[in-house]
């Protein structure tokens, strides 16, 4: 198996992971604060990931992998904010 395929994979294992916990947390926890949290720390992780592994950015020039990787934790983060403040 080559390192392209491993890394592909657990990737994609992460990104399986991720998604559960963010089912679990929504039905589990109590806080919505706190559920918010978790939720959107994961979908961050995940836009990372799908960023850096699926869209092959990290070869890539730097101010586009800077813009991409921003917008994953921007967006996420103030729409989580919104929500809470709300």
């Amino acid at each position: 198996m080559s390192t392209l395929t491993f890394k592909a994979t657990g990737s994609w294992l992460l990104l399986i992971a991720l998604t559960l916990l963010s089912v679990a947390a929504s039905e589990s926890v109590r806080n919505p604060a706190v559920m918010i949290l978790i939720v959107v720390l994961a979908v961050i992780i995940k836009g990372q990931s799908i960023v850096d592994v699926f869209m092959g950015l990290q070869s890539a020039p730097a101010l586009w992998r800077r813009l991409l990787l921003s917008y994953v934790i921007v967006v996420p983060a103030t729409i989580g904010a919104v929500i809470v403040w709300l």
